[in-house]
């Protein structure tokens, strides 16, 4: 086999290799968080009492609180994102990303949570891959 070709092979696999790990992790995230969605049946909403800004490298965390028989709960979820075509006309010449939820304090959410154990909740319209 010619050193061509090897290096060929080489660098294949480690693409391969790195587009595979990050399939696989994409693909755990989204069916996990499916999942929970099938399962946390009950819905209340809730109250974004903390924010903490996450930047270029870090996604952006809330804490929400949320009542269910009278008893207070408090859940935090990462900010997930989309993308949104920014357009000079009607030509494309860029993206940005946008929340999927509001994430300031005091904005109130929508939380999906378990029926037998209300301390587990998830924010039922932040869905999506992206967080960074």
């Amino acid at each position: 086999m010619s050193d061509g070709a090897m290096i060929l092979i080489i660098f294949a696999s480690i693409a391969l290799l790195g587009g595979g790990t990050t399939a696989l992790v994409l693909l755990l995230v989204n069916s996990s968080r499916k999942r929970k969605m099938r399962e946390y049946t009950s819905m209340t909403t809730g109250t974004i009492v903390r924010r903490r800004n996450g930047g270029l490298e870090h996604p952006t965390v809330v804490w929400v609180r949320y009542e269910v028989d009278g008893v207070e709960y408090e859940c935090h979820e990462s900010v997930r994102l989309a993308s949104k075509a920014i357009k000079l006309g009607p030509v494309p010449i860029g993206q940005e990303k946008v929340e999927k939820i509001p994430s300031e304090v005091g904005y109130t959410v929508r939380v999906a949570y378990l029926p037998t154990d209300p301390s587990k909740a998830i924010l039922a319209d932040n869905q999506g891959i992206m967080n960074v």
